[in-house]
C-alpha cells in the first residue's frame, strides 16, 4: 500500500472504532432495559402457566400427541456484531428444524432469516422487527396464528429457539410449547369450558413467546456488550499499527526526496 491508501484505511478503521464505542454505549443502555422488563415477562409466562395447568385436564386438541408436524419460532437478532451470538442460534436452529421432515418456519430477526436462508431453509412467516422491540401485541399476534394452524390441523407440534443469559455467556434453549403435557395440578373447581382451554392456551402461548423474545434482546445485547469492548482494542491497535507503517512510509519517503535533492545538487555543482 502507498501512504494514501495507508491514511485511508486509518481512516476507515477509525470510523469503524467510534461505532464500536456507540454500540457498546447504545447496548449497555438497552441491555439495562431488557433486564428490568425481564421479571415482568417472566412473571407473565409463570402465571400463565400456572393457569394452564389446572385445565390441562380437560379434553383439547392442545393436551394430546398428534404427529410431527411441527412449526418453530426461531428467534434470532436483527443485527450483527455480537460476537458468536447469531452463530450459535443458528446452529441450533439448523439442528432442531432437521428433525422434522415437515415443518413451518416463523423467523424473528433478519440475521436469523438470512443464515438460513444460506443453508436453503426458507421462512414461512417472517417478524423482521419483534426483535429489536419486543412487544406483548407481537406475541399474541404470533400466538393467534400458530393456533389457527393448530386448531385447522396444519400441525401437531409447536417448539420456540431462542437465547437465553446463564451466568456469563449465553445458551440456545430449544422448548417445545405444544402439545402441553396435562400435569397433577389441582383444577379449578367450576366448569372448564373449551372457550377457557382456547384462552388459556392463547395466554400461554403469547407469554412463552413474549418472554423469549425479551430473553433473545437481553442476550443479543450482552454478547454485544461483551464483544464491542474487544472489537474497540482490536480497531485500535490495527490504527497503532498501521500508524507506524504510515509515519515509516513517510520518513522514508522524505528521505528519499531529500537524496534526490542531494543528488541533483551535487550534478548540478559538478556541471558548473
Amino acid at each position: 500500500m502507498n501512504n494514501h491508501e495507508i491514511k485511508r484505511r486509518i481512516e476507515s478503521v477509525k470510523e469503524t472504532v467510534k461505532i464500536t464505542r456507540a454500540m457498546f454505549a447504545i447496548s449497555m443502555a438497552k441491555l439495562r432495559r431488557a433486564r428490568g422488563v425481564f421479571p415482568f415477562a417472566d412473571r407473565f409466562y409463570e402465571e400463565s402457566l400456572r393457569i394452564l395447568k389446572r385445565v390441562s385436564f380437560a379434553p383439547s386438541p392442545f393436551f394430546k400427541e398428534r404427529g410431527k408436524r411441527a412449526a418453530f419460532i426461531v428467534i434470532g437478532g436483527d443485527k450483527g456484531l455480537c460476537g458468536d451470538y447469531n452463530q450459535r442460534l443458528f446452529e441450533s436452529a439448523v439442528k432442531a428444524l432437521k428433525t422434522r421432515e415437515e415443518r413451518y418456519l416463523f423467523i424473528v430477526g433478519g440475521a436469523a432469516r438470512d443464515r438460513l436462508s444460506k443453508v436453503g431453509i426458507e421462512a414461512d412467516v417472517e417478524f423482521l422487527h419483534s426483535a429489536e422491540s419486543p412487544s406483548p401485541e407481537a406475541s399474541f399476534s404470533i400466538a393467534a396464528d400458530l393456533m389457527n394452524l393448530y386448531r385447522e390441523d396444519m400441525l401437531d407440534e409447536l417448539f420456540l429457539v431462542y437465547s437465553a443469559v446463564e451466568g456469563d455467556h449465553t445458551c440456545v434453549p430449544v422448548r417445545r410449547l405444544l402439545p402441553f403435557t396435562p400435569t397433577d395440578a389441582p383444577p379449578f373447581e367450576e366448569a372448564v369450558t373449551e372457550q377457557t382451554v382456547d384462552r388459556a392456551v392463547y395466554e400461554y402461548l403469547a407469554a412463552a413467546i413474549y418472554r423469549a423474545l425479551v430473553s433473545a434482546s437481553l442476550s443479543e445485547h450482552f454478547s454485544r456488550v461483551l464483544a464491542m469492548p474487544q472489537a474497540t482494542e482490536n480497531g485500535e491497535k490495527m490504527i497503532a499499527e498501521l500508524t507506524t507503517i504510515y509515519n515509516k512510509a513517510r520518513q522514508e519517503s522524505i528521505t528519499r526526496a531529500l537524496a534526490d535533492v542531494g543528488s541533483r545538487e551535487s550534478k548540478d555543482g559538478k556541471r558548473i
